[in-house]
């Protein structure tokens, strides 16, 4: 049921890539003047030799001597030999050390299997036995008989450690699972609701144990199943369907199994009274219009047993206080709501704050919450500020390690900046030697040590000809200069084209829709056409123009799913709040607003758990205090024929 008062109204990735990153500010260990092994004797050693014979220090300096001089991929390969060898003489500061000087894509198959030992070995004494299954799990794909034994002895460890149970919840949902020789759905659906507050990621280094029980393992795999497609289910017949096959002899058959998945997903629902505060009046009205027809289409699609009661405000915060009392009064039990940064503030400075909320705003930094209100406070927002941040940790972690950075001369453009120089560059290059074999460190994810912002400019926003600022940091006006001097010295003109720099892997441009139509074809003018460029989602303001978009062809941006959907006139939703396109990201923040309530306590159990909202794949994040940020990781998109067109970041390729 909807009322008015007073106005109007995603797969997980498990096996994330590691690379380890060659540094550039340090000596090879190969060089530091460590021991050699004596061969004065003209005894010609063999590394193998020596582990077999227990010498495993003599064997990782003798292979460390024969990597230098050898070739980059014969030298990272002797490295991961040395390294491993390192940890069979328990010397694991060692062989991190010698790990920073690997680069993965040099090893054969066979080779990064070795190296994929030595991370789980690694990981296994620091007790960090998920990413140690991780490791196993990838190594396993090629194995050759070399490493069989070392596989298999490391295999031994990680199960020792995972012999008892993670948690209470899975020795009771392994004793649910054990009492149950014939299925009984009641008990599966227990077995479910026990296993919630273990996260995804130990689910999936436990549904794969080819030497355990495998009804234990079979039950595992299939709640990992479950949750992975809980909150859309397009793709369930086909996954049981294929853990079906992985478990022929499981007791829970492939309906029984679809059965469960519609059981336990109707246990996830939103509360049964629901308050939405958004301003009908002042400056965010028309947002809040917009945000407020998204809430009530995904309700409509979905409403549940759920009472939906909508509250006005407007720009002053105290508007959003007294809404709040009221619908605290009239007996909500969730709020959504307040819009305005200063009402966020407002209402979570409260002395009386006492019902759960999910802010349409980022929340204040550090804030302090009511004990009994820990973890049930929320932000959810469009910030721009992470999309740059995405946008860095993305092309550092695809290795277009040399950046050239343009932003507009205004506050947006320097908060723009910060976020993506941050996040390009990052705090890496510590996390990496201080733990090497951290799997989250991949090269999908983490800046090279070598990753730079080459040049970066501001641009005045009122500007129509960027040539100048272009010339400058494309170093075109060196060129020219070159050019000049030259004539002068030979008293001669010169036919000469002046050259770009050619020391650039990837151009960001902060800017807005009309900027960026006058920036990119002045870089290809430029001769500056062939890096690529990626850009603020700002770029697209969401109304489908094919012809004004055209000069932004090639443009790559992170964008929402909802609007990434909906890039023709014909595909968005007549509503005069989605102000034909341009407030339809706002509009996809009310869908997504509603349609998470029922996921956010499994959410917070579950950090892999990820929601794929209209927004962006959104996840839980903590800020170091009690309240939730949700974290936003957006779609990504290339300009193709004047519209934004589903892309998977390549390389501006």
């Amino acid at each position: 049921m909807v009322h008015k008062k007073c106005g109007n109204y995603t797969q997980l990735l498990w096996l994330l890539p590691a690379c380890l990153i060659v540094s550039c500010g340090t000596v090879p260990p190969d060089s530091r003047g460590d021991r050699g092994v004596d061969t004065t004797a003209g005894e010609q050693l063999d590394p193998n030799s020596l582990v077999g014979q227990g010498r495993f220090e003599d064997a990782a300096l003798l292979w460390q001597q024969q990597a230098i001089g050898s070739d980059s991929a014969t030298a990272a390969s002797l490295r991961v030999l040395a390294a491993d060898a390192w940890l069979m003489a328990n010397r694991p500061q060692a062989a991190r050390d010698l790990l920073l000087w690997v680069d993965r894509p040099l090893l054969t198959a066979s080779q990064a299997a070795r190296l994929d030992l030595v991370l789980a070995d690694l990981a296994l004494r620091d007790q960090r036995v998920t990413e140690a299954g991780l490791f196993l799990q990838r190594a396993a794909q090629n194995l050759i008989p070399d490493i069989g034994p070392r596989y298999d002895a490391l295999d031994s460890r990680l199960r020792a450690a995972m012999r008892h149970p993670a948690s209470p919840a899975m020795a009771e949902a392994l004793r649910i699972a054990d009492s149950m020789p014939i299925y009984e759905h009641l008990k599966g659906l227990a077995l479910l609701k026990a296993l919630e507050v273990v996260h995804s990621r130990d689910l999936s280094i436990r549904s794969f144990n080819p030497k355990g029980n495998q009804r234990h393992t079979g039950w595992i795999d299939l709640a990992l199943v479950i949750r992975q497609n809980i909150v859309q289910g397009f793709g369930v017949d086909r996954a049981i369907a294929a853990w079906k096959l992985r478990h022929p002899a499981h007791p829970v058959s492939r309906d029984a199994a679809l059965d469960l998945w519609l059981l336990y997903r109707q246990q996830f629902s939103a509360p049964s009274k629901v308050a939405v505060l958004l301003p009908t009046e002042g400056r965010l009205r028309a947002a809040g219009s917009a945000i407020r027809d998204g809430l009530i289409s995904a309700y409509l699609t979905r409403p549940g047993g759920t009472e939906l009661v909508f509250y006005p405000t407007d720009d002053d915060p105290s508007s959003s206080v007294a809404a709040y009392f009221q619908a605290v009064d009239e007996g909500a039990k969730l709020v959504i709501g307040p819009l305005p940064a200063d009402s966020v503030e407002a209402v979570l400075d409260l002395a009386g704050l006492g019902t759960p909320l999910l802010a349409l705003n980022r929340l204040p930094e550090q804030t302090v919450l009511p004990a009994d209100l820990a973890g049930q406070v929320y932000g959810l927002s469009l910030s721009q500020e992470e999309e740059a941040a995405a946008t860095g940790r993305l092309l550092a972690g695809r290795g277009l390690n040399r950046a050239l950075l343009l932003a507009p001369d205004t506050d947006w453009g320097s908060r723009m900046s910060r976020a993506f120089s941050e996040a390009y560059l990052g705090e890496t290059q510590a996390q990496v030697q201080a733990n090497p074999s951290d799997p989250r460190l991949s090269t999908t994810s983490r800046p090279s040590q070598h990753t730079r912002i080459v040049a970066a400019v501001s641009y005045s926003e009122t500007e129509k000809d960027y040539g100048p600022v272009l010339e400058g940091l494309l170093l075109i006006d060196e060129s020219k200069a070159r050019k000049a001097s030259v004539e002068r010295t030979l008293q001669h003109p010169l036919t000469f084209e002046p050259t770009r720099r050619d020391d650039i892997d990837v151009i960001y441009m902060a800017a807005t829709a009309s900027q960026a139509r006058l920036l990119r074809p002045q870089l290809r003018f430029h001769e500056a056409g062939d890096i690529p460029v990626f850009a603020t989602g700002r770029i697209y303001n969401g109304i489908p123009d094919r012809t004004r978009n055209r000069d932004l062809n090639g443009v790559q941006l992170p964008i929402s799913p909802w609007l990434l959907a909906h890039t023709r006139s014909d595909e968005l939703p007549a509503l005069d709040s989605i102000r034909g396109g341009a407030f339809a990201a706002l509009y996809a923040l009310g869908r997504d607003s509603w349609d998470i309530l029922p996921w956010l306590v499994l959410m917070q159990r579950d950090p892999d758990f990820r929601f794929p909202g209209g927004t962006g794949d959104l996840f839980i994040g903590a800020d170091g205090s009690d309240n939730i940020r949700l974290m936003r990781e957006p779609a990504w998109a290339k300009f193709r024929g004047g519209r934004p067109v589903n892309s998977e970041p390549d390389q501006g390729l």
